[in-house]
């Protein structure tokens, strides 16, 4: 069965399972990479002499055949789990060929209830400490753990911040896996399936206006910079528009499109309005950020005071607090790293004091008198009480 699943076309496999598109160049298939984001294509895919189909990441720095390249996506070394994953996967796109042991539909699938469960069981604070660095309103974040769509997932040496998709019957499709801290390699990877995100399917369902983005920090991002506003994320570089059609009506009915300000963000907008070309689609502003989450970090929350507008005694204040960076941050209405570099402005401000003060100690300056009083003490001096009699 391994030798069969290899010399599955491995283009068709990646364009059909995790929506990759491909072109091509010369004997090979290049693409942006699907086990990570990237903004160049360093996916390239070809068939070997002996039937094989490879992949080679270079941005990554892996590569191999259909089992490699499903273990990097779903982020596990197990090969017996990757190969039944593979062979289920290339069963639901058709690519099985003619002759291939039979399987269930379900063969290799993980049980994802019961690994969300045993996430939740992890001290979700690094990955609440994650998205408020990221800049996600510490409500939301708070919100969002407490109903289980984030938890704290541990592989290895590395934490991943971990968020449940669910589809709008509540079932659980997917966890998307952030990396935290560890080493450097394999910074994202998927358990499960694509599938949009969306916080709060039961408000979808009635909205008038909702917002389409990329990744599901750039949705949270929204909701934090648009409290009560409808989101839905289309993970992956190549947002899957198809999906749109099992989500209901109303959601034509008003369209932010907040999708990234690069060459797939703008694709995906056109493919967007040709796919809705009788409705009026709303550009959501990015300021010259790249996406949302850019957008969000280079100001304050909403509502708050703008950083630019902060008092010399705030700054003051903040210099001299003992307080973590994010607890002022929050109290303060700022991004975090705000926080930090006003720490770190003061104490180059001291240093530079600091240099310029030559050895030795200044005389202190005399208290100010008021010249009423100086005039008193002299008369007092020249004419003594006894004197006067």
């Amino acid at each position: 069965m391994i030798e069969a699943l290899k010399r599955i076309n491995l283009m068709e496999f990646m364009s059909r399972c995790w929506q990759t598109q491909f072109t091509r160049e010369g004997r090979s298939y290049v693409a942006l990479s699907p086990f990570r984001r990237e903004t160049k294509a360093s996916l390239y895919v070809h068939q070997m002499e002996d039937g094989h189909w490879v992949y080679c990441d270079h941005g990554g720095g892996h590569g191999g055949t259909i089992i490699d390249a499903v273990m990097a996506y779903d982020g596990h070394p197990d090969v017996g789990l990757a190969v039944r994953t593979a062979r289920r996967l290339a069963a639901e796109a058709g690519l099985l060929p003619p002759g291939f042991p039979e399987g269930g539909a379900n063969h290799g699938r993980p049980d994802l209830e019961g690994l969300l469960g045993q996430l939740s069981g992890n001290d979700p604070g690094p990955a609440r400490d994650y998205l408020r660095e990221r800049g996600i309103a510490l409500a939301l974040v708070d919100e969002l753990i407490a109903r289980r769509v984030v938890v704290l997932n541990r592989v290895q040496e590395s934490n991943y911040c971990c968020v449940a998709v669910r589809d709008a019957e509540g079932r659980l499709r997917g966890l998307f896996n952030r990396k935290i801290d560890g080493p450097a390699e394999r910074d994202r990877f998927l358990l499960g399936e694509q599938h949009p995100f969306c916080p709060d399917w039961p408000k979808l369902a009635q909205a008038l206006r909702v917002h389409l983005c990329e990744a599901i920090i750039d949705a949270l991002s929204v909701l934090t910079l648009e409290p009560g506003a409808c989101v839905l994320a289309l993970p992956g570089v190549h947002y899957d528009l198809e999906r749109l059609d099992c989500l209901p009506a109303p959601l034509r009915a008003g369209l932010v499109e907040a999708f990234d300000a690069d060459e797939a963000g703008r694709e995906a907008a056109e493919r967007l309005r040709r796919r809705f070309p009788e409705q009026e689609i709303e550009r959501f502003a990015l300021s010259g950020a790249h996406d949302v989450n850019e957008l969000l970090c280079r100001g304050p929350l909403p509502g708050l005071p703008r950083p630019g507008k902060m008092s010399v005694q705030d700054r003051v204040d903040i210099a001299r607090s003992e307080q973590p960076s994010r607890e002022l941050a929050d109290r303060y209405g700022v991004h975090h790293s705000r926080i930090c570099h006003i720490r770190h402005e003061a104490r180059e401000i001291l240093t530079e004091e600091w240099a310029e003060r030559r050895p030795g100690r200044k005389a202190s300056p005399a208290p100010p008198v008021e010249v009423e009083t100086l005039r008193r003490e002299l008369a007092e001096m020249k004419h003594p009480r006894s004197e006067r009699g």
